[in-house]
């Protein structure tokens, strides 16, 4: 499923969220591999423990946005109505008490975080996507190359780009937990601090169903994973999150990713834009011609 938030009372989100949640109904990958439904993979699915899956010590009393607060105030702009789509359902977000009273369950997640892991341990997290959100609002980048993190952050921009890796991973992690997915240790240890993880990826892409006619809003990906021939365990996750037309892809892999395959963004100031046709493309990591 992906879920989709567009501003200015355009009815293409649900279109684009059909769209896009189809790309991934062809029945088969590319190679021939079979799509299979969640139901197939219920056997693996880890129950929730009632724990923060970050610190696994508290309480889960919180849910982490889906979409950030800021970003959907900034697409309000102007008539204070957003619509959010998944390919099925549409719903209207009206003005910031929608977002706050969250009637239909789509700005955030299910509660998954303690307030301190959601809060003050990841405020350096969601300080550092704010701005770099706000620029990639502003900014045309829909055929860049890259993104200049110099540009986005400063002299600061080493510190700031993992912080915003960390965003994304702290957002991709309450993902797992929604859909029972088991969460690799390396992604716990890079939330506490460590600056790579050695068999994860991330990567900034754009993916042209999502960018095309679409650049004003945000998306979430369907959650792709993989198992083994048996179905006894999962071997690799796929996950991304946009800004209009730029994303964040993460990759996980069981057995881990060669150093010389896992080029990180944030180990970069000018990360290129990885470029996608569909997502069963962004699923499979088959980028296209810049």
């Amino acid at each position: 499923m992906v879920e989709v938030v567009v501003g200015h009372v355009r009815i293409v989100g649900a279109g684009l969220a059909r769209r896009c949640s189809n790309e991934l109904m062809h029945g088969q990958t590319s190679d021939g591999r079979p799509i299979l439904g969640a139901d197939a993979l219920a056997h693996l699915k880890e129950p929730s423990s009632g724990l923060c899956w970050w610190c696994r010590d508290q309480p889960a009393t919180t849910g982490e946005h889906k979409f950030k607060r800021a970003d959907l105030v900034r697409l309000m702009a102007g008539d204070g109505l957003l619509l959010w789509g998944d390919g099925s359902d549409l719903r209207e977000i009206r003005g910031k008490s929608g977002i706050t009273r969250d009637r239909y369950e789509v700005v955030k997640f299910p509660k998954s975080l303690c307030e301190s892991c959601n809060n003050k341990r990841s405020k350096p997290f969601d300080n550092a996507y704010d701005v770099y959100s706000a620029y990639v609002a502003r900014t045309p980048l829909h055929t860049a190359p890259g993104v200049d993190l110099k540009v986005v952050f400063g002299s600061e921009w080493k510190a700031r780009t993992l912080d915003l890796a960390r965003y994304y991973g702290k957002h991709f992690g309450c993902r797992m937990v929604r859909t029972g997915t088991p969460i690799p240790a390396s992604l716990r240890l890079f939330l506490d601090g460590a600056i790579d993880m050695p068999d994860a990826h991330m990567a900034l892409i754009t993916t042209d169903s999502i960018g095309k006619g679409y650049e004003p809003g945000l998306a979430i990906s369907p959650d792709f994973v993989e198992t083994d021939k048996t179905r006894s365990r999962f071997e690799r996750y796929v996950l991304a999150a946009y800004v209009g037309p730029i994303g964040v892809r993460y990759e996980w892999c069981a057995d881990g990713i060669a150093d010389e395959q896992r080029s990180q963004f944030f180990h970069h100031p000018y990360p290129i834009i990885n470029c996608f046709e569909d997502q069963l493309a962004v699923a499979e990591g088959r980028t296209r011609p810049s």
